[in-house]
């Protein structure tokens, strides 16, 4: 007979086993919490060594062949470097599509340009004309590269929109 009511030992010797189900249940238990609390230590020492840096695309880019930019009149939204391009007549111009309040990147609209953020409006040539943009949109310098290609420099900037245009025939 079991020692005790509800005891699953029904050794004739009476002899309890090493470890009841209950111990080893709750060993367990006490295990996988100190290995979650150590892969969460680890991860975090691991994300602070990682280096914290911004993947910037270069300031310097092509837009592409001169036969096959001019071929196509209008602007078109390039995501990967956020500018606008805009061919008509054989010109180009090159501008950012970045607010001057906090860096999101603004819409073209039937005016100008929005910015879906905090609500600031750009004219058509990203001059601003209302919400909390303290700067205008600038246009960057487009030249015709050693390859052929048709470069865009980010850090040579100007606001004025007739000086922007580039032909590559001129």
């Amino acid at each position: 007979m079991p020692k005790y009511r509800n005891s699953l030992n029904v050794d004739p010797n009476d002899n309890d086993p090493l470890m009841s189900r209950r111990s080893f249940l709750a060993l367990m238990g006490v295990g996988a919490c100190l290995v979650g609390t150590g892969m969460l230590t680890n991860a975090s020492v691991l994300g602070f060594l990682y280096p914290n840096v911004m993947k910037v695309p270069p300031s310097i880019f092509s837009i592409g062949r001169p036969e096959e930019v001019l071929s196509r009149d209008g602007k078109i939204f390039s995501p990967k470097q956020k500018v606008f391009i805009e061919t008509e007549a054989g010109k180009v111009r090159v501008q950012t599509a970045v607010c001057t309040h906090l860096g999101c990147t603004v819409n073209a609209v039937a005016t100008g340009y929005a910015c879906p953020c905090h609500g600031s409006t750009y004219d058509r040539h990203g001059l601003n004309t209302g919400g909390p943009a303290p700067k205008p949109l600038v246009y960057f310098q487009v030249t015709k590269g050693a390859s052929g290609d048709l470069m865009v420099d980010k850090s040579k900037t100007t606001l004025d929109w007739d000086a922007a245009w580039y032909s590559p025939n001129a």
